[in-house]
């Protein structure tokens, strides 16, 4: 068999297992559960924070305004060593607000990922039965807490929620606000229709909850506390390797928005501390390794057919691009996106190859840098 002939039996093999991705993603959010539970749980909400004196006041005023009982959630807001106003910020509100409580972090010198340190500092002080989790950068409805518990049926673990950037003027957004926009869009439409299917891929801390018998019954962050990032699709592998359930939110009430990143630099630091991860899921979660190779793949095989046999080549991309624009498509209408924001799917199309070969290798390599 020449190199020809190898290159497109593979080509044709990754279309295939990818396109069958597509579709179990595409019914996954097709048939979304949205069966609430009203019965009202404590709920501890917990923020890790450092140097978010910008936008934890933003956060905060979200969280004071929730819907659900006042006496039934808490703020938790650990402190990762801030050296601007952030701690002025948080004793401000708890000084309005009984239920905001502040964490000064300790040990971040001593391990090896400090929002995880943070982050069990806080768990471990709250009270709650379900823990709530979001960025300091994150605004939510007013809703969010009712939605997100409402989620949770008596075998739940885990709840993943949705969240997108915050662009409030469309036609004025730079070109690498709109592309993490949509970016951004269809990691979570994966994540939902995966997670709705049954395969618990992708998470977000920006907006996810659990059980805390659930974190304790998995000692919490201590299997990966020696990973860098992960916080969120790491602890959701491990509660998927003992057989807990995780469910995703599909009410629009529990959606969140994040701000968007400053340029393609912060962009990129972002996406590839996000793919440092990746390379563990080989042994978290094989399924979920294996369909990262496939989107590699299907980004690159075909340009590389292009140069043998462009109209093979292009005939192939043209097939990918149908049948994610038809799950994209849909995943709009459910997520209630404004359609006008397709029209830039082609262009983060024709940018993602550059994208992911940046992304892949540097995260690969954990060439990432931290807040200061």
């Amino acid at each position: 068999m020449n190199f020809n002939i190898g290159l497109i039996i593979l080509t044709f093999v990754v279309l295939i297992a990818y396109l069958r991705y597509l579709q179990i993603f595409y019914l996954g959010i097709q048939i979304k559960s949205e069966n609430f539970n009203s019965k009202k749980r404590n709920v501890s909400v917990i923020i890790a924070a450092r140097n978010e004196g910008k936008n934890i006041n933003h956060l905060l005023t979200s969280l004071v305004n929730q819907s659900y009982p006042k006496g039934m959630y808490e703020i938790i807001v650990a402190d990762d060593a801030s050296s601007d106003n952030t701690v002025k910020i948080v004793k401000e509100f708890s000084e309005k607000w009984n239920n905001i409580h502040l964490i000064e972090v300790k040990n971040r010198d001593k391990v090896v990922s400090p929002k995880k340190n943070a982050l069990t500092q806080a768990i471990d002080s709250s009270k709650g039965e379900i823990i709530v989790s979001t960025d300091a950068d994150c605004i939510m409805s007013k809703y969010w807490i009712e939605a997100m518990v409402a989620s949770f049926e008596e075998d739940t673990a885990m709840v993943a929620g949705f969240s997108k950037t915050r662009i409030t003027d469309w036609e004025k957004a730079s070109l690498s606000q709109k592309f993490e926009h949509i970016d951004f869009i269809l990691i979570f439409l994966a994540a939902a229709g995966a997670i709705s299917s049954g395969k618990y891929f992708s998470c977000s801390g920006q907006n996810i909850a659990y059980t805390r018998t659930a974190y304790d019954q998995v000692d919490g962050f201590e299997e990966i506390a020696h990973l860098l990032s992960g916080d969120d699709v790491n602890l959701m592998q491990i509660m998927r390797r003992q057989g807990l359930k995780v469910k995703f939110a599909f009410s629009n009430y529990s959606y969140v928005t994040t701000k968007p990143a400053d340029g393609w630099s912060q962009l990129l630091n972002q996406r590839i501390r996000w793919a440092s991860n990746m390379k563990w899921q080989i042994k978290l979660n094989p399924e979920f390794f294996t369909y990262l190779i496939y989107v590699f793949l299907i980004t690159f095989l075909p340009i590389l057919v292009i140069l043998k046999i462009w109209w093979l080549g292009l005939g192939i991309i043209l097939v990918r691009m149908l049948k994610e624009y038809q799950f994209i498509k849909l995943g709009f209408s459910i997520f209630r996106i404004e359609k006008n924001k397709l029209k830039f799917y082609p262009i983060w199309f024709i940018l993602q190859p550059v994208y992911i070969l940046v992304v892949s290798i540097l995260g690969l390599m954990d060439v990432f840098k931290w807040k200061k």
